[in-house]
């Protein structure tokens, strides 16, 4: 064999070592996640949590259903229930809800798992002297669940004891702690830029 032929040879070889290198760099880069913006604080996480759990399981699930009730009633979730107890004083409503494994589906067209957790009693209270609204609870477990995990920066599930209070859902604002021991400060969202 020629010496011209083993050059030729030789050099294909490295041209296709180095095409396999810079395929492999191109590869290796797609795969890494990319960062949408800042990891929110876990104040952050937790009042987005709470914010959502006030908004689609209080207000927008169990509200409505019991806006006539007097007395008790039992709600089911897509699994586990609601015990809800409205009093009416004045113009201050009381629900004191006790949450058994209750989950809500976010969406119930999506298949995997995408829902909102609870368990323990909250104690919700709009209206009176000084209006707004306030939502408390001991040792309540609490979690917005994604199978898929598309955006585990805003995990913030597990067990609060809180007193939060507002003139809506966006002005909640108190003290949280939890699983606990770790203490965090509700602040009032911040509306977008």
């Amino acid at each position: 064999m020629s010496r011209n032929w083993l050059l030729a040879g030789l050099a294909s070889a490295l041209i296709a070592a180095a095409v396999v290198v810079v395929a492999i760099d191109v590869d290796e880069s797609t795969l890494a996640p990319t960062q949408a913006g800042p990891t929110p604080t876990p104040e952050e996480r937790a009042a987005r949590l709470m914010r959502t759990f006030v908004s689609r399981v209080i207000e927008q699930e169990l509200r409505p259903r019991v806006v006539e009730l007097e007395g008790t009633r039992i709600i089911d979730g897509s699994s586990g229930t609601a015990t809800v107890q409205r009093v009416v004083d004045g113009d201050r409503v009381d629900v004191r809800i006790a949450f058994d494994g209750y989950a809500l589906l976010l969406d119930p067209n999506v298949t995997v798992e995408n829902e909102i957790q609870a368990d323990g009693t909250v104690h919700y209270t709009r209206g009176g002297d000084g209006g707004g609204m306030r939502v408390s609870g001991t040792d309540v477990r609490l979690g917005v669940f994604d199978a898929q995990g598309r955006d585990p920066g805003r995990d913030a599930a597990g067990r609060f004891t809180f007193d939060l209070r507002g003139n809506d859902i966006a002005t909640l604002a108190g003290d949280a702690v939890r699983n606990g021991e770790e203490e965090l400060k509700i602040r009032p969202a911040t509306p977008a830029a």
